[in-house]
């Protein structure tokens, strides 16, 4: 199985390629985004003559040349005998976007989808699906994906493969993720969930690996271990949502993809553990782990925290949420520290940490450098959270000005840097170049205090489990 040739074809045919916004429609508007080259994709539709200026081929087997890559878009009673077609034109892959398999539960269905692998391996294509929405690849600008989304460049190094389309697809509208790779995989019938780990560990742009998962199969759990240990050696980091912990959401999983398990969610969780593998909550952590993991260097011993933050109240607020989580610390500031933040803040100021350092370094960038040079040659300080929130609209200019001290601290401590995040205190939409900016410069932007530890300490206990 050649996945580096799946998800860098040279030439791609459309099968059922349409102006509509399902799936026909959807990839060939993402293609031709994606795609300059007119002369490597192709649109097949009998209905057709031409699409968007190209023409529409009755069959794959008109096309004038070979083709790497099928995008099928059509029911799943067509996909065997396209599949066949492809082969004559030395087609190797296939994305086949149509549902009604195994998923539904109907043993007629159930045999389609066997006969659907027997068929892929007799004709040594590979298959990504059925019941999937495709992939991007952001490395090499190939998007083979079934849904619309905004039009913007989402180039970095997470590598997330997903049992479910639509996860996919959130993941890809929010405004931190950056991908090597976003991969659906759904049913999973001939590339395994393994498969697309194992691609992900090898390649060199992806620098941590995502994942959504629905249900292992049983027959699937040793290779997806395997995996696991695979990425643990080659200290490639692997973070995750698994549903399937309560008896309602393993139904609907089995319904969602056909798969199901007899091990206990335990018995899962004993398995990450051993790897070094972070369970999120929801997909607001999964994110936001992601993002971290894939935009900081992270130190092996994460645990010890400076707060600063610009009013008392938020800095009673970061002290209370952060107290329901163990592991997180914030050590007392050295007299050193303390007579300096003294002498440099209002008199009224309270020297502690978490810190309020009141409005006065925050509209200094010199002033906020050299504080934050102190606050990171602490010993006892890993790394350094700032109290701030976001906004989309930015009126009150004092990001700015802390984002440009922070830039002169790096200058300053060049590698013993320490990691720095930005905590809100509450959910909005924030203001897109700036957080493209702190992203460029190692920051994340976190959500509000109780997600925000919750994240903190995810990314820290994951740096103390060892391989048992």
């Amino acid at each position: 199985m050649n996945l580096k040739q799946f998800f860098n074809p040279k030439t791609i045919a459309v099968i059922g390629a349409n102006e509509s916004e399902g799936f026909g429609g959807a990839v060939v508007k993402r293609l031709e985004k994606a795609i300059d080259d007119s002369g490597r994709v192709f649109y097949v539709n009998k209905k057709r003559e031409t699409l968007n200026g190209k023409p529409c081929y009755n069959s794959i087997g008109d096309i004038p040349c070979d083709i790497d890559l099928m995008v099928i878009a059509t029911n799943k009673h067509t996909v065997i005998d396209l599949l066949y077609e492809g082969a004559k034109k030395n087609v190797k892959s296939a994305v086949v976007f149509a549902s009604g398999f195994s998923e539904t539960h109907f043993d007629e269905d159930k045999e389609l989808e066997k006969e659907l692998l027997r068929v892929s391996r007799e004709l040594n294509i590979d298959i990504l699906g059925p019941n999937c929405a495709g992939f991007v690849n952001f490395v090499n600008g190939i998007d083979a994906f079934a849904f619309l989304s905004e039009d913007r460049d989402r180039k970095g190094s997470i590598g997330f493969v997903s049992q479910s389309g639509m996860i996919s697809l959130s993941l890809m509208d929010n405004q931190n993720t950056l991908f090597s790779y976003n991969i659906s995989i759904g049913n999973a019938c001939a590339i395994k969930l393994s498969d697309v780990i194992d691609f992900l560990i090898d390649d060199e742009q992806t620098r941590v690996i995502g994942m959504y998962i629905d249900a292992i199969k049983d027959e699937s759990l040793q290779d997806f271990e395997t995996s696991l240990k695979k990425a643990y050696e080659k200290n490639k980091r692997v973070a995750l949502i698994k549903v399937g912990s309560n008896d309602k959401s393993r139904l609907i999983a089995r319904n969602h993809t056909g798969s199901s398990e007899s091990f206990s969610d335990d018995e899962f969780m004993s398995l990450l553990k051993k790897y070094n593998v972070i369970r999120a909550d929801d997909l607001e952590e999964l994110i936001y782990i992601l993002t971290s993991l894939s935009n900081m260097n992270l130190p092996d011993n994460f645990s010890h925290f400076a707060s600063l933050n610009l009013s008392g109240g938020e800095t009673a607020l970061i002290s209370e949420s952060a107290d329901a989580f163990k592991g997180i610390e914030f050590p007392d500031f050295s007299k050193e520290l303390a007579d300096y933040l003294k002498d440099k803040l209002p008199s009224y100021a309270n020297i502690s940490n978490p810190l309020d350092m009141t409005v006065t370094l925050s509209y200094d960038a010199d002033a906020f450098s050299e504080a934050l040079v102190k606050v990171m040659q602490e010993d006892t300080i890993d790394a350094v959270l700032i109290g701030y929130t976001l906004l989309c609209n930015i009126d009150d200019p004092c990001i700015y000005y802390m984002l440009e001290g922070i830039k002169k601290t790096k200058d300053i401590l060049k590698e013993k840097m320490k990691p720095i995040f930005i905590i809100s205190f509450m959910s909005n939409t924030r203001n897109q170049k700036c957080l493209e900016e702190l992203l460029k410069n190692g920051i994340v932007c976190l959500p509000s205090t109780k997600y925000a530890f919750s994240i903190l300490n995810k990314l820290q206990k994951s740096w103390f489990s060892e391989l048992e």
